[in-house]
């Protein structure tokens, strides 16, 4: 659990793809949500919704997309594992390459999004009708369909397949196939996220028969070198027996005949498992799913390389049969930034994720195209609640309003983050746009402190992450804390570290970092309820957990959005975290490199990413 959470906290991603199911389920007429349930809603939906995200002209692109060469982006670690099921997975991009979801996020983070499903309707608040895309081939050949759906969800579910996602498993009651693109859910209680909140990368029903019978094949030649050392180890003693007298030979005998049948059984059995389990291959290295690019080569630890998917459903399906445009995508490890920088500059990789401080070097580089974009995830400070001074909410108060958010984001973040008033960043559909920052205000600081009986001042305890950008705003903060009177000895710590400090409740305030803020139902409970795998019983407000599980069972957007307001609200005013900033990113692009449009990926995040496929300007990098 403890090496999750601290791989938790180091990570960060991007999100997202199709907002049409809300809109045709809840606020078109009655003709556009008969249309939705045909197989045709793609065309529909061109011809009658002014969707942006279908828009492929020279509006967004000035030249026209061009077909060839191998895109070449460096990755600090090497994917790992390609079956998104196990662990670990260092590269979720890469991931995102391969496989698709039925569901996503739009860029407000919205949970009526659609992919490889055309559309979904609860029938109750525990029944859902799940309608799939007609058409679409996995990279091996073979349907994507209800059946090959269901497959998964059993072999997920099957503990013998170490899934890390199995958990996920437990809130379903059944899953039924009603026709070759319908199904069924149901879950045991109202689970309002569901279905976007769940994980659903679509892999091969056939690729994944092939794990098993691979494994299948492995543990029968695991079996078998231990039948043979258990026969022959039986030859030796029937041997040494004989010398020993006629009942000993006989029952030496006979246990070395039994070895010798098993380990002929086994011989048969592995035989015909190696014969059934040749030529497969195990989709940790060899992933097969419905996304645009397929696996070609790989050196684990130095490149992965992947090609075209020539019969990728998509671009036909909007009249863009050459999507997408690269030939393939070759991902370099490289660890070190400063390399990958003069990678970028020689031209020998083709994209980069910048620093802030980058961003600041490269901004104007008449060779790059440098894009700015907000992420969904917030930074901001923890208060252990269960104990110490900051049980105190004067204390917290007096925390809060003695930070300069503007000056802090300014001086450490070069500017590059947006001001945050609570949990959820300023673009999420859940966030409560009444709340305003919390403003910058020494003296009522002070004056809280005194009120708390702290009038010579305070001192705390606890943590910040042990990397340069989190010590950089330790430093700033511990600085802005002392001049109210507070004393904040803040150790640098590893993930692993800061992580067990929390579980053990050792800390007044530390460090608060929470990615992939996707559906608000995970950073509300991770954070603030008791089954929380953050909380760690550092706070418990009978309010705020009531609010979480009002928003989890609400399956009407309109009335959770209006929970989700209420408990950010709840959350502010009882000054429960102090929420400082949601983060952005900058990614470069060399020149050559078309098809990347900002304002539209901020807009339509992974709705745009999937649909609208880099090129190169002339078919070359």
């Amino acid at each position: 659990m403890r090496s999750r959470q601290a791989n938790f906290l180091r990570m960060s991603s991007l999100g997202a793809v199709f907002i049409l199911a809300l809109m045709i389920l809840f606020v078109l007429p009655a003709e556009a949500r008969e249309i939705s349930k045909s197989k045709d809603v793609w065309t529909w939906a061109r011809k009658n919704l002014d969707t942006g995200w279908m828009e492929w002209g020279r509006k967004y692109w000035p030249t026209k997309p061009v077909r060839g060469g191998y895109f070449r982006r460096a990755a600090t670690r090497y994917v790992g594992l390609m079956n998104p099921n196990h662990w670990p997975v260092h590269d979720w991009d890469v991931i995102k390459l391969f496989y698709e979801g039925y569901t996503a996020y739009d860029g407000r983070y919205s949970q009526r999004v659609t992919w490889l499903m055309d559309s979904w309707e609860f029938i109750n608040p525990t029944t859902l009708i799940m309608k799939l895309k007609p058409g679409v081939k996995f990279h091996d050949g073979t349907d994507f369909n209800a059946a090959s759906f269901k497959y998964q969800f059993e072999w997920v579910k099957d503990k013998r397949n170490r899934c890390w996602t199995r958990g996920q498993m437990k809130r379903f009651k059944s899953l039924e196939v009603l026709d070759e693109y319908t199904l069924r859910w149901r879950t045991r209680d109202p689970w309002a996220s569901f279905p976007t909140g769940f994980m659903g990368y679509m892999i091969s029903s056939r690729a994944l028969k092939g794990d098993i019978l691979l494994m299948q094949a492995k543990s029968l030649t695991h079996k078998l070198k231990r039948a043979k050392n258990k026969a022959a180890e039986a030859e030796k003693k029937a041997k040494e027996a004989a010398a020993r007298g006629e009942a000993a030979a006989r029952k030496a005998a006979a246990e070395a005949e039994k070895a010798r049948q098993t380990l002929a059984r086994l011989e048969e059995q592995a035989a015909q498992a190696r014969a059934r389990a040749k030529g497969l291959k195990n989709t940790d290295q060899y992933p097969v799913g419905t996304g645009a690019f397929m696996f070609e080569d790989a050196s684990p630890g130095n490149f992965l390389k992947v090609k075209r998917n020539p019969n990728w459903w998509f671009g036909p399906s909007v009249g863009h049969a050459d999507m997408p445009y690269f030939d393939g995508i070759k991902i370099i490890i490289i660890p070190d930034s400063s390399i990958k920088l003069a990678n970028l500059r020689a031209g020998k990789i083709d994209t980069m994720n910048l620093s802030k401080s980058q961003y600041l070097m490269l901004k104007d580089d008449p060779n790059l195209r440098v894009h700015v974009y907000p992420l969904n995830s917030m930074v901001g400070l923890s208060f252990n609640q269960a104990k110490g001074p900051c049980q105190d909410i004067r204390v917290r108060r007096a925390v809060s309003h003695a930070i300069d958010r503007k000056a802090l984001i300014y001086g450490t973040q070069f500017g590059l983050a947006r001001m945050a008033s609570c949990m959820y960043p300023k673009d999420h559909w859940a966030h409560n746009p009444d709340l305003k920052p919390v403003r910058y205000d020494p003296e009522l600081s002070k004056k809280l402190l005194a009120e708390a009986g702290y009038e010579k001042g305070l001192t705390i305890k606890g943590s910040m992450a042990n990397d340069p950008a989190s010590q950089t705003v330790a430093v700033a903060l511990k600085s802005m804390l002392a001049k109210v009177g507070i004393d904040w000895k803040a150790v640098s710590l590893d993930p692993v570290a800061v992580v067990d400090q929390m579980e053990k409740l050792e800390f007044d305030l530390g460090g608060l970092y929470y990615p992939f803020i996707q559906d608000p139902d995970s950073p509300a409970t991770a954070l603030y309820h008791p089954e929380g795998g953050f909380n760690f019983g550092r706070n418990r407000n009978e309010k705020v957990i009531a609010l979480i599980e009002a928003g989890r069972r609400e399956v009407d957007d309109k009335k959770r959005q209006k929970v989700y307001y209420q408990l950010e609200k709840v959350l502010y005013h009882d000054y429960t975290d102090v929420w400082l900033w949601g983060e952005m990113a900058v990614i470069a692009f060399r020149k050559k490199v078309h098809g990347w449009n900002n304002d539209m990926y901020i807009k339509y995040r992974t709705q745009y990413w999937h649909s609208h496929p880099m090129w190169f300007e002339d078919g070359k990098p």
